[in-house]
């Protein structure tokens, strides 16, 4: 497959694979390390890259890459088919599942210009699933959500001991046990070939932005062009697309939690020059949010005031739909 196909624009494949099996991490662009899971320091190489640049690569992880490769193919037809855009899919902007067009696609925070892209965001078990797709999105969800699970505990264990005692003090033991499966989104995008004729100017795949979890799990794409930015140069530079690998970012909700520690960082998604632009890129990240309830830090009491916050700021709540909710809520409780 094309993504296979692309091992590291700053190593040799076979240096490469020689890498990423030894008990040294692979340093990559920005210090991005390739971490392999099943190494005796990985929990502390990868909160390491975290800490340093907000991201890390992970090999040899339990994930099969056969299933990502088929929940691509699989979903390329149905949004590309036209099933997707059934009315029964139609996005709800009340619980944001469904289908997004590339006529609804989001604009990243403080963006006016739409990012170039189709997507279906997925939660389970309240969110709608097609019937026209086998259940293996739903056995990937799963599959991410676990391991994304043991990754917050590498996180909490390499924590600053001071940041752990102010969550403690605030009810936050392990930041594994505030991971919330119901809140949690895996959202498969297909970015469409591109044509610079009909794309807006200065339009792209995904403008910069910072993810709003706690850490965002990704698959290796099925092409290049994610790009972050580096904390130190302000460069933007590649992610590398290792081979079945996984990407874990972190998300503003854990910068909050951590104090600082574990950054969020800036990243988008190009078309890099070198590239075919008659190709799509799939890509199936999975945002591993924490319970509503769960503190973040001294100016947001709650995760739901961080994610209302940046909603209204994204464009998909308005101030009076937060008001509508507050006061069915109030009713609710009467």
């Amino acid at each position: 497959p094309a993504y296979a196909a692309y091992a590291c624009s700053m190593a040799s494949p076979l240096l490469l694979g020689a890498l990423v099996l030894s008990e040294t991490p692979l340093r990559l662009g920005g210090d991005v390390s390739v971490v392999d899971y099943t190494s005796g320091g990985a929990p502390g190489d990868f909160a390491q890259s975290l800490k340093a640049t907000g991201f890390a690569v992970l090999t040899n992880h339990p994930i099969k890459y056969s299933l990502i490769e088929q929940v691509y193919d699989e979903w390329r037809e149905f949004l590309t088919s036209g099933l997707a855009d059934q009315a029964k899919y139609e996005r709800s902007m009340e619980t944001q599942d469904g289908y997004f067009s590339m006529a609804r696609a989001e604009s990243a925070k403080g963006q006016t210009l739409q990012d170039l892209k189709q997507y279906y965001q997925l939660y389970f078990p309240r969110g709608r699933y097609p019937e026209e797709v086998s259940d293996r999105a739903r056995v990937l969800f799963h599959q991410m959500l676990e391991l994304g699970r043991e990754l917050l505990q590498w996180i909490d264990e390499h924590m600053d001991a001071a940041t752990r005692e102010q969550l403690r003090t605030n009810n936050v033991t392990r930041l594994a046990e505030t991971l919330d499966p119901t809140n949690t989104m895996m959202r498969i995008l297909r970015y469409p070939p591109y044509d610079p004729e009909l794309a807006a100017p200065g339009a792209t795949r995904a403008s910069a932005h910072e993810d709003i979890n706690l850490i965002t799990l990704l698959p290796s794409g099925s092409a290049r062009g994610l790009e972050l930015r580096d904390h130190r140069t302000g460069e933007w530079r590649e992610v590398p697309l290792v081979p079945e690998a996984l990407i874990i970012n972190i998300g503003d909700m854990l910068e909050q939690m951590s104090n600082g520690e574990y950054r969020a960082t800036s990243h988008r998604v190009v078309v890099p020059a070198d590239e075919d632009v008659s190709s799509d890129r799939m890509s199936i990240p999975t945002f591993l949010h924490p319970f509503s309830s769960t503190y973040l830090s001294p100016k947001y009491a709650t995760a739901d005031a961080f994610l209302t916050e940046r909603l209204i700021e994204l464009g998909v709540l308005t101030p009076e739909q937060v008001a509508e909710k507050k006061r069915q809520a109030v009713a609710a409780e009467i």
